[in-house]
């Protein structure tokens, strides 16, 4: 068998343990606020700007790697879930959960599924097949980010990755299970060491919200059963990064282990929480604290000569922002169309979405409800949340909402 990690970087340093969060969203006021001093009047950080090239550790020549360190003892010291049963929303294997827990949603082939950071903080990584589609499901807790990725290779095998036990800049580095030695920082899902060494994982939708809006909007879901997941189901209810009355996914002060400290990041407190999309090297961030309490922003990034029209919709009371492409087709073409907030008149939804070009209504989960287009659907984009403190070191050219 061959040994996992076996070059001498990961010798090191070792220290004895692995942390987690639970991703809470610290609550701003209604208008936004960017990083320090200073309000905005409307939606949008005093630190708004357009994303750049460069800043980022996309290139894999010259990836610190001795950057990396041992969070925790060897590879599988936190242990992936690999295939978990899933329950309804209301059976008894769903009680660990409460309204405003968070999870990651994703539907794919029709199946809504509910991936809960409760899971995330003991196990980081899922391995699943939903809708018949093979997916990875990771939460790094030290670093706030719940994302999800294909989990099939352009030849058709299956992914299966796991917990290396390694760490760059807090966040959770992947190991793939094909051959053992290929490594993933969680944020840019990119390989840089070992036989895949550039190769990139797909990024996918994915939709984190609290568990009790999820149910709201998805009645039909299904859930992780705790009683699977490995450990007794009452673990799975207690947050376990609580250091005296210190929270981590709250305290700008309390870390595990050492961050890197570029300028972005410090633009914001270190644990606020940012939805951001990735164009290639072009990514934008959306703090929450710089978006009305229920907001609808239309923008547009910049990858070179292509122009990414995109729309994002945010609802603080659950915690949501999603992103959505702006271009629908229309006839074998498509148009480019803008969106306005308008009053619901559906109980599931705070508010609805109007475009302004054909009077369609819209949902917050990018349905048609109303007028031309009564029946489709808008495309999300990838996207994940993090916290400020990791984007601003991973993505330092980050754009800013």
């Amino acid at each position: 068998m061959k040994r996992l990690f076996s070059f001498p970087l990961i010798l090191a340093v070792l220290f004895v343990a692995c942390g987690g969060n639970g991703g809470g969203v610290t609550t701003g006021p209604t208008g936004g606020a960017g990083g320090g001093s200073g309000t905005t009047t409307d939606s949008g950080s005093q630190h708004a700007r357009a994303p750049r090239a460069g800043g980022n550790f996309l290139d894999v020549a010259s990836f610190p790697l001795d950057a990396i360190i041992s969070g925790c003892a060897g590879a599988d010291c936190i242990p992936a879930v690999t295939d978990p049963d899933f329950v309804s929303a209301g059976a008894s294997g769903a009680g660990y959960l409460r309204d405003d827990d968070i999870v990651m949603g994703i539907v794919i082939n029709g199946e809504p599924r509910a991936y809960p950071h409760n899971i995330g903080w003991w196990h980081e990584i899922i391995n699943d097949t939903a809708g018949d589609e093979s997916v990875i499901v990771t939460l790094c807790p030290l670093t706030g980010t719940g994302m999800v990725f294909n989990g099939v290779a352009a030849n058709g095998e299956r992914i299966h990755v796991g917990v290396s036990g390694l760490l760059f800049n807090n966040n959770l580095i992947m190991y793939d299970r094909r051959d053992r030695q290929s490594l993933y920082p969680q944020m840019i899902y990119k390989a840089v060491l070992g036989p895949r060494q550039g190769e990139e994982l797909e990024l996918l939708p994915v939709t984190e919200c609290t568990w009790g809006y999820w149910k709201r909007i998805h009645p039909d879901t299904r859930v992780i059963d705790a009683n699977a997941a490995g450990y007794p189901v009452s673990q799975y209810t207690e947050y376990p990064y609580i250091q005296g009355t210190s929270d981590y996914r709250t305290s700008d002060t309390y870390f595990i282990f050492p961050k890197m400290d570029t300028d972005t990041s410090a633009l914001f407190g270190a644990k606020d929480l940012a939805m951001g999309v990735r164009f290639g090297e072009m990514v934008k961030a959306y703090p929450f604290l710089a978006m009305h309490t229920e907001d609808v922003i239309n923008d547009v990034i910049s990858e070179g000569a292509m122009q990414h029209p995109i729309v994002v919709v945010h609802y603080r009371d659950a915690q949501l922002a999603i992103p959505f492409s702006r271009e629908v087709n229309v006839g074998g073409g498509s148009i480019t169309v803008t969106f306005e907030k308008v009053d619901s008149t559906l109980p599931a939804y705070p508010f609805l979405l109007r475009d302004q070009e054909t009077g369609t209504t819209w949902n917050l989960k990018g349905e048609g409800v109303a007028g031309t287009h009564q029946g489709r659907n808008l495309t999300q984009l990838p996207s994940h949340n993090g916290f400020w403190f990791a984007w601003g070191a991973f993505w330092q050219n980050i754009g800013i909402h």
